[in-house]
């Protein structure tokens, strides 16, 4: 039940993070095309976006290490993995790809804090959260083929 609870938790806000993932990128093409200074709402933008990512990665671990039950599946080995590609996405698959892309949110924050033009800025955005959000993009498109 705990599972069950925790797992749509997950789902709710993986969607308020792909929701203002999506607005942070288009926000960031918006001001490098317009050439408009980075406001505050550029800044809050990202910065739920990378909260929302945080927040999926420690409820995930705790889905993944903790919540699962012999009724929701044992916990996946690298060995039970060879032979089931499903497993092998949600076991491997998902958990890089989500990890690298905090990563890449984490080092665009680091590179639009040290940009001192706006259109910098604006770029370091586009690249960084745009291959961000296409990783968990694929992840949830890869997600779907396997349900």
């Amino acid at each position: 039940m705990l599972y069950t609870i925790a797992f749509k938790i997950h789902i709710y806000i993986s969607t308020i993070t792909l929701l203002s993932g999506i607005s942070t990128l288009a926000l960031s093409i918006q001001g490098w095309t317009r050439k408009r200074e980075y406001s505050s709402l550029d800044k809050w933008s990202s910065i739920i976006f990378n909260l929302g990512l945080f927040l999926q990665l420690i409820l995930g671990f705790i889905i993944y290490f903790t919540l699962r039950t012999s009724l929701e599946g044992s916990l996946w080995e690298v060995s039970d993995t060879e032979n089931d590609a499903s497993l092998r996405f949600w076991a491997i698959e998902h958990i890089a790809l989500m990890i690298f892309a905090l990563f890449l949110t984490q080092l665009g924050r680091v590179f639009i804090k040290k940009a001192s033009q706006p259109i910098r800025m604006f770029k370091a955005s586009v690249f960084y959260y745009g291959t961000a959000l296409l990783l968990i993009l694929f992840s949830l498109s890869i997600a779907l083929f396997f349900r």
